[in-house]
């Protein structure tokens, strides 16, 4: 039977360490080369003045770096315990950063457009010059719909590639979103303006293509267009503006990211009861629940000017989650 250590702990987070233990131990577990790895953990904070009393990011960034001692695996562990505390001092009602599991690198902060970049990406996009042969200003044409889709609508990249025209309902001002992740489907509402711009480019591509249902369709025929050229057209998009050599350049999912937080981030400037309106948020973007629509907010940098003004509420309805919607199946 593996022995119990029976160590003492002072860091400000040996509340939550003695009481994982203690939790872990009334449960049957021994937790005894854990508690080597929670001492371990209890030193590190002394050492490098980590004592807000909860596990933050910056605790995690650090605590979570390989040494040139140990393997991937063994590191692996350390940041496992690390997460069991974070998740006992969750389960207390209390604010704490969640690391995630088996990371070996930090992930890179999402990317949400900034005004000027969101408004130097669309005037690149329009006024990129369409390629020769067939279909090429029709392609062009249906990316700058599309595009403009994604940021309106908070759309998962694969979702308007597979719409036909019968989703559409203008006169509802819905779009209806077919076997979406999980196989679900959703109604998408949208604005006068977006209903508009759906109204006339329907009338383009009925002309241009007379014979399909698809919304975009691509070069086969009876197909959708394709995500590769979708994606083509982004990249030289963004490469033509002034902020191509940002470190943390965007990608399509960016729009989703971009959406979430500014929806986000208006609620809270309006002092709106965010647990209110977060069921209707993660409705709108087809999830299973709200702490999905969370893990978009934060994620990124641009959001936390809002949760610093907003910090006693945001601890409370901002929880750190693990989820990460593009790897779940």
């Amino acid at each position: 039977m593996e022995p119990k250590r029976n160590y003492s702990y002072a860091s400000s987070l040996s509340p939550y360490i003695e009481g994982l233990i203690n939790e872990k131990r009334s449960a049957g577990y021994a937790y005894g080369a854990a508690s080597d790895v929670l001492k371990a953990l209890d030193t590190f904070c002394i050492e490098n003045g980590f004592s807000c009393g909860t596990v933050t990011k910056e605790l995690s960034d650090a605590w979570s770096v390989q040494k040139e001692t140990e393997g991937l695996s063994a590191r692996n562990i350390r940041v496992s315990i690390l997460r069991q505390v974070s998740k006992y001092i969750l389960s207390l009602g209390l604010h704490a950063y969640l690391p995630q599991a088996g990371q070996s690198t930090e992930s890179p902060e999402a990317h949400v457009f900034t005004e000027c970049e969101r408004a130097a990406f669309f005037e690149s996009l329009d006024a990129i010059i369409p390629p020769n042969g067939p279909g090429g200003i029709r392609i062009l044409n249906e990316c700058r719909v599309l595009f403009r889709l994604y940021y309106c609508c908070g759309m998962r990249r694969s979702e308007p590639l597979g719409l036909t025209w019968d989703c559409f309902d203008p006169e509802a001002g819905t779009i209806r979103i077919l076997h979406s992740k999980g196989d679900k489907d959703r109604l998408v509402w949208i604005t006068e303006d977006i209903a508009g711009m759906l109204l006339e480019y329907r009338n383009y591509i009925r002309k241009e293509v007379p014979n399909t249902d698809w919304m975009f369709p691509g070069m086969k025929a009876g197909k959708p267009v394709n995500a590769a050229t979708v994606r083509s057209y982004f990249l030289k998009a963004w490469g033509r503006t002034p902020y191509a050599g940002n470190s943390n350049p965007p990608t399509i999912k960016s729009f989703r990211h971009t959406f979430v937080v500014e929806r986000l981030n208006i609620w809270m400037s309006e002092g709106a009861d965010i647990m209110e309106k977060l069921p209707y948020l993660s409705c709108f973007l087809g999830h299973s629940g709200m702490r999905e629509s969370l893990y978009y907010y934060h994620q990124v940098e641009e959001s936390r000017r809002i949760i610093r003004s907003k910090d006693k509420t945001s601890k409370k309805v901002i929880p750190e989650v693990k989820f990460n919607e593009e790897t779940k199946k």
